[in-house]
């Protein structure tokens, strides 16, 4: 039980960050704009949808490894393209940037273990 009430609070996490992709598709538009990502408004809201379903596959179990891929994929496309601390002259951007980064890794980490488990 406590498994899937964790797993029912991950699959919330990526499914709130979906729905603030959505609703500030703006500000995240101009930090990847920013960033130098290609098409940052498609990719922001291309990312929202895919947190959401993602998100969904987890809270709910369906499509489980599906979702998990997906979950990954963007994990390691936003680490890789959006933040790259090794990139920042200014300190404090860097450890921003590296706290994101490390953030992301531990939860592909965590959803590799699920997949797994």
């Amino acid at each position: 039980m406590i498994k899937t009430i964790l797993l029912i609070l991950l699959g919330l996490f990526f499914i709130l960050n979906g729905i603030n992709h959505l609703i500030n598709t703006h500000t995240y538009k101009e930090y990847a704009d920013k960033k130098g990502l290609i098409s940052p408004r498609l990719m922001v809201k291309v990312s929202g949808i895919a947190l959401i379903f993602g998100g969904l596959s987890i809270a709910t179990g369906y499509f489980l490894l599906i979702g998990i891929i997906g979950l990954s994929l963007f994990l390691v496309v936003a680490s890789f393209t959006i933040h790259q601390f090794w990139k920042e002259s200014n300190t404090e951007k860097r450890l921003l940037e590296g706290m994101h980064f490390a953030k992301n890794m531990a939860i592909l980490t965590e959803l590799i273990y699920i997949a797994y488990s």
